[in-house]
């Protein structure tokens, strides 16, 4: 679940648009960076200090000035201008209990133009539903670490119940000394239907227009890896 093939897929979306674009949860920059030097009008938005700092330690004085981003949690903002797309990626709304997700999709639609999308990506939750109770750690990808050139091994677990699944990612780094260095980061998601999020999103007059499956845009299926929702604001609103 590992979302290393979506950048292509946000880029697309992003050039078509006739205005500004913004992430929530935009954290470290790895969609917004792509984004920014493909010389998209984008904002940043996320609630993590942290990963706002990383984001601004990896931008050129040049960069600096083209790109905004701000501290804040994505069902209580207000920026004074509007939007042209917004979207929230890396299976994040999957995580939100549904109090926040409902104020999130009123502060989303209050920032949308009249033409304005809503685009979200979230793993299948028919296909998380389907998994075993508990799964084994596996590895899921590896990489270099920015400072030391060392390896990363990203490996994954899980537990899962009749509402939710926790997932377990363990980010091991090999010293050269032998030594393992981990840190785990645990992600609970709640195992909400397609539907009910159609009919939430509904409610908040967005009107889901299109159904992918993955990043290459084929249509969803129940065993699909992702769910992946585009919303138009509803005119009027």
């Amino acid at each position: 679940m590992v979302e290393i093939e979506d950048i292509p897929f946000w880029l697309q979306l992003a050039k078509g648009m006739s205005g500004p674009v913004l992430e929530l949860g935009c954290g470290t920059g790895r969609l917004l960076l792509p984004l920014l030097k493909a010389g998209i009008d984008v904002i940043g938005l996320d609630i993590d200090f942290e990963m706002l700092s990383h984001l601004r330690s990896q931008l050129s004085p040049q960069m600096r000035e083209q790109v905004n981003f701000f501290q804040a949690d994505l069902d209580h903002y207000h920026l004074e201008r509007k939007f042209s797309m917004i979207f929230l990626a890396c299976n994040t709304l999957s995580t939100l209990q549904k109090d926040t997700r409902l104020n999130a999709y009123s502060r989303i639609r209050e920032h949308l133009t009249s033409d304005g999308i809503f685009v979200v990506s979230l793993p299948n939750p028919i296909s998380l539903a389907s998994l075993s109770a508990q799964g084994e750690s596996e590895i899921e990808v590896s990489f270099s670490h920015p400072l030391t050139g060392n390896p990363i091994q990203v490996s994954s677990e899980w537990q899962l119940t009749d509402r939710f699944i926790e997932i377990y990612w363990h980010y091991d780094h090999l010293l050269s000394d032998g030594r393992v260095e981990r840190e785990t980061i645990r992600s609970k998601h709640y195992l909400i239907s397609p539907g009910e999020y159609h009919a939430e999103l509904q409610s908040a007059n967005l009107l889901p227009i299109n159904l992918y499956g993955d990043f290459e845009k084929a249509d969803f299926q129940k065993d699909s890896p992702y769910l992946i929702i585009i919303a138009q604001k509803r005119p009027g609103f």
